[in-house]
């Protein structure tokens, strides 16, 4: 076998070819390997599948933003269209109470009065099951936030800023304010003039 043969040549490990005729690696050919993770896309199918990617996760993103504002826009629409409904509502109830009252001050039969009453209670009820509830105000201090002050007078019994008298039932609609309620509120003792 001759010398020439001795080593093969590949083209992983290039050689370089003495005087001597030996045959030895050459240091300035030496493969660098770089790891898949660190080398760049430089293939346009991959660039192409990377964007296509990108653009699928903000599509979704995007959906799903448009998916859970719709739903909210959904829900505010019921809400507001029956808070138009319990709104106009009120105002009959209104008007039941007062003839009710007005039936007893003027001793209307016992049969006729527990019929209206019957009414009222249903008309409630409905209320109460849609989430409307009045709004308490006797003896309590004066909220502008579900109170409307038609009057304030002077009180001995009261101190300042408590509800003496309700003159309109105000209603929440869950924590939302269907009505503010109408009030009068108490200035506090009167204030002696003399001094």
């Amino acid at each position: 076998m001759s010398k020439k043969h001795q080593h093969e040549n590949t083209a992983a490990d290039p050689v370089e070819v003495d005087l001597a005729g030996t045959a030895t690696p050459s240091p300035i050919f030496e493969p660098v390997m770089v790891p898949a993770e660190e080398q760049p896309a430089t293939d346009p199918k991959d660039q192409e599948i990377a964007a296509l990617k990108d653009r699928l996760l903000r599509l979704q993103a995007d959906f799903d933003n448009f998916r859970k504002r719709t739903i909210r826009d959904r829900e505010d629409t019921a809400r507001r269209a029956a808070e138009r409904l319990l709104q106009d509502m009120l105002p009959i109830v209104d008007h039941f109470e007062l003839g009710l009252d007005a039936a007893r001050q003027h001793h209307v039969k016992h049969s006729v009065l527990e019929g209206f009453e019957g009414i009222l209670k249903q008309l409630q009820t409905h209320l109460e099951k849609a989430g409307v509830t009045p709004i308490e105000t006797k003896g309590v201090v004066f909220d502008p936030n579900c109170h409307e002050c038609v009057a304030q007078i002077a009180s001995e019994e009261q101190p300042e800023s408590v509800i003496i008298e309700e003159t309109r039932k105000g209603y929440k609609l869950g924590t939302y304010l269907l009505r503010a309620s109408q009030v009068i509120v108490s200035a506090g003792p009167a204030k002696d003039s003399s001094q």
